[in-house]
């Protein structure tokens, strides 16, 4: 048996299985594009905007095919699906490097954090940090969501830390 042949029998006995319901038409199942990628890309359904009426905000609805975004706005990206996560793990939704790189395109929570007991739809809150407009458009790939192993974990009060190389060296104390 090769080495990529035992690699991907050990990989497909630690897959789990994330229930996924399609709530809109036209949605895709994220997959990774590659096998032992981290991220599956996640593509845009819909945009919901906020909107400022009598002093309260909500989140409305944009019935479009794009959406032009502009400098330093956000909006709403419905993926038009829900899970249901096995308990112990957690779904990050995270930018895409090349929309970053390219678009100056991010998720303004990143990483927003999909737990698991959330049934509602998925949504990426993207943010144009460039100084153009943007225009995005529903089936575009617009995020990745990665799958991470929740640990329980406890902090234990202590009025001593273990010395470390660093100390106590503060933000940025690393470069030189």
């Amino acid at each position: 048996m090769s080495k990529k042949t035992s690699e991907l029998k050990k990989s497909e006995k630690e897959k789990i299985s994330i229930p996924f319901k399609s709530l809109r038409k036209g949605v895709d199942v994220p997959k990774p594009s590659n096998l032992g990628d981290a991220g599956a890309d996640a593509r845009i359904i819909g945009f919901k905007k906020i909107i400022k009426k009598d002093g309260k905000k909500e989140l409305v609805e944009i019935d479009s095919e794009t959406y032009t975004l502009k400098p330093l706005e956000r909006i709403g990206c419905p993926l038009g699906f829900a899970t249901a996560i096995p308990k112990g793990f957690y779904f990050k939704v995270v930018p895409r490097s090349g929309l970053a790189l390219w678009d100056g395109l991010s998720i303004i929570n990143t990483p927003g954090t999909i737990d698991a007991g959330y049934r509602n739809e998925w949504m990426a809150i993207v943010v144009n940090l460039s100084n153009k407009d943007v225009v995005l458009k529903r089936g575009e790939r617009i995020c990745q969501i990665i799958l991470g192993k929740l640990y329980e974990y406890d902090f234990i009060e202590t009025d001593k830390l273990l010395d470390s190389d660093r100390g106590l060296g503060g933000f940025g104390s690393t470069g030189k």
